[in-house]
């Protein structure tokens, strides 16, 4: 029998180690800086060691999954609009003499994961890959916790980071995990009990989108149930009896809370200062920026790189895209981000379901921060895009049981 018609064979053992070599790298990696010269606010890495860790990293799991078969898709046009934004960025860079910002280029080191994972001969088990993630950001974020028992903070705010030197970046792939763990059937044992600890870990790296990501998760999985409408109707009512205690009697350390304050006020739903926080302050001036910078010199909508910069660098990933790549760029991207939800939507796979779950969590970040250039976020995004494009191909699959009734 044809080996097409059987379908691709499942990842012998021997690549599955590559795999996770390759994925404990890539979460750790930072972990090299702590003990160096790492401070609060720094996403560049000081080690000598870091860039060729992350391209091991990258190498490893690209390496795991060959050989690939050539199959023109959706996922190869992202890598294509990519490639032409690095020539972009070189030629920028050849024109004006200075590179002002090197975070694009941990996008365009992972472009290879991408790749690999959109035109593997394997049959993929990703929720078999989740779960190892999910037991990694586990044991990241108890490191973090005795680093805070024993007096120290890697970020002022104590907020966790794990090995990913962010706290933004840490939060977001919590809440990815917490989706992963809440509604993806092969979630496996104590799923809910890893939910709940990935859940809290998100909410201690203090990232405003993180906190809002799992409350709004856990919540869209309350509902699903009458019994769990009831268990999460008395759970909330500690957890807000819990936070009330804690502003009470921690009025000097309510960092979060403060946070939240300016965010409700800036989208006005109450009276706070917002100059008072930094986080959203800097998210307004940076609009402002960008659209002065556009409205002086209009070609540059579509040409790019505002100002003269290499790179626009702004904590949100459709300006950063917009001011550095140009409106061609950021059009494609956002199109192609919004055809993969939709193909995640029409899918019966469950993997598909969750990683329409996890693009939706990364639509509302790009307005917020520039994820994808803090390494390993890209990774996460381009797997969560194989899996929503794959067509079922991943564990489980329901679309092969249809298939098989309809040959029989």
């Amino acid at each position: 029998m044809n080996s097409e018609a059987v379908g691709p064979r499942n990842l012998p053992p021997w690549r599955w180690l590559l795999l996770l070599l390759g994925t404990v790298i890539l979460l750790s990696v930072y972990y090299l800086d702590y003990s160096g010269d790492f401070h609060e606010g720094s996403s560049a890495s000081n080690s000598p060691l870091a860039l060729p860790m992350r391209a091991l990293a990258v190498m490893l799991i690209a390496a795991s999954l060959a050989p690939f078969r050539a199959r023109p898709g959706l996922p190869f046009m992202l890598i294509v609009a990519y490639l032409l934004a690095g020539f972009s960025y070189a030629t920028a860079l050849g024109t004006y003499g200075e590179l002002n910002d090197r975070l694009f280029l941990n996008t365009l080191l992972q472009l290879p994961v991408l790749w690999a994972f959109s035109q593997a001969c394997w049959r993929i088990d990703y929720a078999r890959w989740l779960r190892f993630i999910g037991g990694c950001l586990l044991i990241e974020a108890g490191i973090d916790l005795l680093v805070l028992i024993f007096g120290n903070t890697l970020w002022l705010s104590e907020a966790f980071v794990g090995g990913f030197g962010n706290p933004s970046t840490f939060g977001l792939i919590c809440s990815v995990l917490v989706a992963f763990y809440l509604f993806h059937p092969r979630a496996g044992k104590r799923a809910l009990l890893k939910a709940s600890a990935l859940a809290i870990a998100a909410v201690m790296t203090k990232s405003l989108f993180a906190v809002l990501a799992v409350v709004a998760l856990f919540g869209f999985w309350t509902l699903q149930t009458r019994r769990r409408m009831a268990g999460g109707a008395l759970v909330g009512a500690a957890l807000l009896c819990g936070v009330v205690w804690w502003v009470n009697t921690h009025e000097e350390e309510v960092f979060l809370l403060h946070k939240l304050s300016a965010a409700g006020a800036f989208v006005g739903l109450m009276d706070y200062d917002t100059d008072t926080s930094k986080t959203v302050s800097l998210r307004s001036e940076m609009h402002e920026r960008t659209f002065s910078a556009i409205a002086s010199d209009p070609a540059r909508l579509l040409s790019g790189h505002l100002e003269h910069n290499v790179y626009w660098q702004m904590d949100s990933q459709f300006l950063t895209y917009l001011g550095s790549f140009g409106l061609l760029f950021v059009t494609l991207f956002f199109a192609l981000h919004f055809i993969w939800m939709l193909c995640a939507a029409r899918s019966r796979s469950a993997d598909a379901r969750f990683a329409l779950g996890a693009l939706c969590l990364f639509g509302v970040i790009f307005f917020t921060n520039r994820i994808l250039d803090y390494f390993p976020a890209a990774t996460i995004y381009f797997v969560c895009v194989a899996m929503a494009t794959d067509g079922g191909r991943g564990l489980p699959s329901l679309a092969i049981p249809v298939a098989q009734k309809r040959m029989a």
